[in-house]
């Protein structure tokens, strides 16, 4: 018996040697200890990185991930990149290919590490001049980009997955410039990835390739209706699968064939622009011949209102994009893997500052601030000193508003133009990553399906010509529009106490914002972070701006329409031209007895008047009539003021009456977001407040109409908030 029991301890000591247990906020620790160690081997063309879990392959000139495979696919180490239509494979949005110099490196070298970690690098100089060449492709980035760019991709030991990040540096020798519109994307492979994940009502088997092409061009160049596929007669529309950042740290593509899935996991937001509620593209099947499933991580997005990154001349800036995390796990279902991946999202925020990332300003743990603090909602007129979905952040404080010209508006044309290119060459293929022929690049050519090849939109760079002039409209940064600096966001809880951790050393404004509460809190005061401080902020009183008495409010503010009807169900080509379906008569909501839920749409647009099977529609003038009461004692002398919340604005302007009498046109209604043509209901958000002669109003009932001019469907408002207010 003694020598069973012996036999016994020896078998789980055994067992115990192999087996790692995870420690908090170490994801990858959980791996075995006797993993692979990780290599890296490079040629002319290429780094090369493996595990023995994962191999990773990197263009040594564009920067570009060319190859990745696992050994734990269902076919083991099937290509996992596309090469059929867009940017292929992965690629960040600028690319140091064209830079005046370029130098390329393994900055960790896992022969010195006992294999624990390689990361290679890709660097382009500018030396003041534009990395990309005469013609940039990113939105906004007309003059290039004059700045440096390090590109770097770093993979550890027993991980499932690999890291990138990007560093920008504008030295202080160089001239003016910018950064467009900028992410790390991908375009997968069609033959292995059929199922997206970005949240839970998005989580699906998706259109193929071949159901994309086959499809019937729509009113936009990225919408197609389906005319094959199990989703036949549905419109395909990238912007469907749009999300709020802040919310979706983990999304992704999966295979229901090969058991594999790759996300993108972002462990902290203070690299990305706009705050904590700024709407962008997630994935969706690629708008170019052969639809690729495509990913991507924006984070200068301008989809759903601006973000901004200019510098001036000599003005030395730098910024460290990520590092962003890649995940790559197998072995299970879609929604099964969707699930692995948001627990590990949760880890990586644990890791982060992760304290390999060296040589470039990222600021280590030891040396990053804590601010804490409670707010306290000081306001007569609220119904309760709660505020739930608190959000709290620091950020660069907050420019002074610049002049800006009149707003420019003008009619969309009936149909939208499309643009014809030329697809991009290849580069370093391995065996599985075919050149597109000579005949695909043809861009006259006709698809057997009959449809004009090349109806997408990716324009490859080219050499040669002159660099356009710069050439920056004024605008103020702030912490909606700020792609710049760096965040740092929370959520704060319901009675107002807020922690916020892993603060780099800077100088910031604190605002917040709360679901209830109309605008935001911008404190006046500025904060000055030092390295590893520890700050307490104490009570901090937030006084909401009114302008009298309130009379009544359609909507929560919240800086989202989701409370109206069709909030939570808008992900869906179209929605402007349902409105004329779902309202044939048009918006009457009585205050108190009305439902917003049900009775105020999302989208107060041109009321459809054509009915053209490919959306291509215009609408008349559209009447939305508010009836509330004004109770006894309000005052009938001094100033009323109709403040909006708008989320989203298309429309030139809104046309005002109060008990029958014109007082409008409102002209200044621009500002948030393209929402209602990109299918959104966040934008950019923005105060706007038209005021008139309270006399207009008397006790009892009232009624004011709000209208929408007549023009294209998709020229309209989305609404946050309605609200009247009166002061003697």
């Amino acid at each position: 018996m003694q020598k069973f029991y012996k036999a016994m301890l020896m078998v789980a000591a055994a067992a115990l040697s192999s087996f790692t247990v995870m420690r908090p906020g170490d994801g990858h620790k959980s791996a075995a200890a006797a993993a692979p160690p990780v290599t890296v081997t490079e040629d002319a063309i290429s780094f090369t990185m493996t595990n023995g879990y994962l191999t990773v392959k990197v263009n040594k000139r564009s920067g570009d991930v060319t190859s990745v495979k696992t050994s734990k696919s269902t076919t083991p180490n099937v290509e996992l990149m596309g090469y059929v239509s867009g940017h292929h494979a992965g690629y960040w949005e600028q690319s140091p290919a064209l830079a005046a110099r370029e130098v390329t490196a393994i900055t960790i070298d896992p022969s010195k590490n006992n294999g624990e970690r390689a990361e290679v690098s890709v660097k382009g100089y500018a030396d003041g001049k534009s990395i990309l060449g005469a013609n940039p492709t990113a939105a906004g980035q007309g003059g290039g980009l004059i700045a440096d760019l390090e590109i770097r991709y770093t993979l550890e030991r027993g991980a499932k997955g690999f890291y990138t990040y990007a560093i920008y540096t504008h030295q202080d020798t160089y001239p003016a410039g910018s950064v467009g519109e900028s992410r790390f994307g991908f375009k997968l492979s069609g033959l292995v990835f059929d199922w997206l994940s970005i949240d839970e009502q998005r989580n699906a088997l998706m259109p193929t390739g071949k159901d994309w092409d086959a499809a019937e061009d729509l009113n936009m160049k990225e919408a197609r209706r389906l005319t094959t596929g199990i989703y036949k007669g549905r419109a395909e529309h990238k912007y469907d699968y749009s999300a709020d950042q802040f919310k979706i740290p983990a999304f992704g593509w999966s295979s229901t064939k090969e058991k594999v899935g790759l996300y993108v996991i972002n462990p902290s937001f203070e690299y990305l622009s706009s705050g904590p509620l700024h709407f962008e593209l997630t994935g969706h099947l690629d708008d170019g011949d052969g639809g690729d499933p495509t990913l991507l991580d924006y984070w200068r997005g301008t989809h759903y209102g601006s973000s901004i990154l200019n510098f001036a001349d000599k003005e030395a800036w730098t910024k460290v994009v990520g590092p962003i995390f890649i995940y790559v796990p197998t072995g299970n279902d879609p929604k099964a893997l969707f699930t692995d991946a948001r627990k590990q999202a949760k880890a990586e925020q644990g890791r982060w500052p992760y304290n390999w990332v060296k040589g470039v300003d990222y600021t280590p743990t030891t040396e990053r601030a804590t601010v804490t603090g409670k707010l306290k909602l000081v306001d007569p007129q609220a119904p309760t000193t709660k505020l739930p979905n608190l959000l709290v952040g620091l950020s660069y404080p907050d420019e002074p508003e610049v002049a800006r010209p009149p707003r420019q508006f003008r009619q969309a044309p009936a149909v939208a133009s499309v643009t014809t290119v030329t697809p991009p060459t290849q580069v370093a293929q391995t065996p599985e990553q075919k050149p597109v022929t000579d005949s695909a690049q043809d861009h006259s050519r006709t698809l057997p399906n009959g449809k004009r090849a090349n109806r997408g939109t990716y324009v490859a760079p080219r050499q040669g010509g002159g660099a356009r002039a710069f050439n920056f409209p004024p605008q103020a940064i702030n912490w909606q529009n700020d792609a710049k600096h760096y965040e740092f966001w929370v959520n704060g809880s319901e009675d107002g106490s807020f922690t916020i951790p892993n603060v780099r050393p800077g100088t910031y404004q604190l605002h917040a914002i709360a679901d209830g509460v109309l605008g935001a809190y911008d404190a006046t005061a500025k904060i000055t972070i030092t390295p590893g401080q520890k700050m307490d902020l104490g009570t901090i009183e937030w006084k909401p701006v009114h302008y009298g008495q309130q009379i009544f409010q359609i909507g929560t503010p919240n800086r989202s329409a989701k409370e109206f009807f069709k909030g939570d169900d808008h992900w869906h080509w179209g929605m402007y031209i349902e409105y004329a379906k779902l309202f044939p008569n048009d918006v009457n909501f009585t205050v108190g007895k009305s439902d917003p839920a049900k009775d105020w749409y999302i989208y107060h647009v041109p009321h459809d008047t054509d009915f053209k099977p490919d959306g291509r529609d215009q609408g008349r003038a559209t009447p939305w009539t508010i009836n509330f009461t004004v109770p006894k004692g309000t005052p009938t002398s001094g100033q009323a003021t109709l403040r909006f919340g708008i989320s989203g604005s298309g429309a030139r302007s809104l046309g005002i009456s109060v008990n029958g009498k014109d007082v409008g046109p409102f002209d200044n209604v621009g500002g948030g977001g393209a929402n209602p043509n990109r299918d959104g209901i966040e934008g950019t958000w923005v105060e706007r407040d038209f005021k008139f002669d309270a006399s207009l109003l008397k006790p009892g009932q009232n009624t004011i109409v709000l209208t929408v001019p007549a023009g294209g469907v998709m020229s309209g408002l989305v609404y946050d908030v309605v609200r009247l207010e009166v002061a003697p």
